[in-house]
């Protein structure tokens, strides 16, 4: 961990770029970079159950891992948000509270996937790689689409790609929908869901955290490009009686903030949490702790 240290101020100037860039997508453009002018004619917005030709896209989608396993091995984080749990267990988004220092990602929020559809979106999963790539990932209802685009066939020609025509990006329907910026970007998608073989994905990447993490939490972020470890997950989830669980996990965290968060462990419970517990194992070290929302979102994580 040591090592890392001299890149670490380059490095989130890099991130701050390649996030900057993706949420330029979801405001941009009626120009869309993939249009070609001897391209079928522009469809108009249909009525109908994903009514637009062509295989639709079925996978497994309830929490992140699900979304990495569809995400190509150079992802460097990725968020999952279940909405529609988070809306039928609380009054209002928790989610949209969440600071960054906590979450380490800008914290992709349901309305603006709403506008990007113009429907209700229930689970989201977004991600970015290294090589300024993003995908996106959603259910939605109702299940039609409301966009004007261009249809081409995928080149296994199985699915229909939709070239978006008032933003940039493509769109493949389904359980979940692809969204991404470049027609290519998503084949590439569709390459990882067809393959016979089992073929290297993001969930191979961050095996390490989510090996050891839960799978019930209604949000949950991973990320590799982190200053105070090698790769940090975290999961937060709203608990029955209205307090909220939060767990962290590190792969090789630094010496500095494995200290220190031992040392917040200490007095948890006078602090006003129910649970403050810490555990490491090997390269990992794991925190679940409880208590109010205020408390949990607001404890340190470094």
């Amino acid at each position: 961990m040591n090592q890392k240290i001299g890149v670490q101020f380059i490095a989130a100037f890099m991130i701050l770029s390649m996030i900057l860039s993706s949420v330029a997508y979801f405001i941009s453009s009626d120009d869309p970079s993939d249009q070609d002018n001897n391209q079928p004619d522009i469809n108009t917005p249909q009525n109908e159950y994903f009514d637009v030709g062509g295989k639709q896209v079925f996978h497994s989608f309830n929490s992140i891992a699900d979304g990495l396993q569809m995400s190509n091995p150079q992802t460097y984080a990725a968020q999952f948000l279940d909405v529609e749990h988070i809306e039928s267990t609380a009054l209002e988004r928790w989610n949209e509270q969440l600071p960054l220092n906590l979450t380490t990602v800008y914290a992709r929020n349901k309305t603006e996937v709403d506008n990007l559809y113009l429907t209700s979106s229930k689970q989201i999963y977004f991600a970015q790689d290294f090589n300024n790539e993003f995908l996106l990932l959603s259910t939605m209802t109702p299940k039609t689409v409301y966009f004007d685009y261009i249809g081409l066939p995928s080149s296994d020609k199985q699915y229909l790609l939709l070239l978006r025509t008032d933003t940039a990006g493509t769109n493949i329907m389904g359980d979940p929908t692809i969204f991404t910026p470049t027609r290519e970007s998503a084949e590439a998608v569709l390459s990882i869901i067809e393959s016979v073989a089992v073929p290297p994905t993001a969930y191979d990447t961050f095996s390490p955290v989510l090996n050891y993490s839960d799978d019930h939490s209604e949000y949950q972020v991973v990320n590799s490009w982190v200053v105070f470890a090698d790769m940090y997950y975290m999961g937060l989830h709203r608990n029955d009686d209205g307090s909220f669980t939060r767990t962290t996990i590190y792969y090789y965290p630094s010496a500095e903030s494995a200290a220190h968060i031992n040392e917040l462990a200490l007095d948890g419970s006078e602090r006003g949490f129910s649970r403050y517990d810490v555990t490491t194992e090997g390269d990992i070290l794991k925190v679940e702790l409880t208590g109010e929302f205020s408390l949990v979102t607001g404890e340190d994580i470094q």
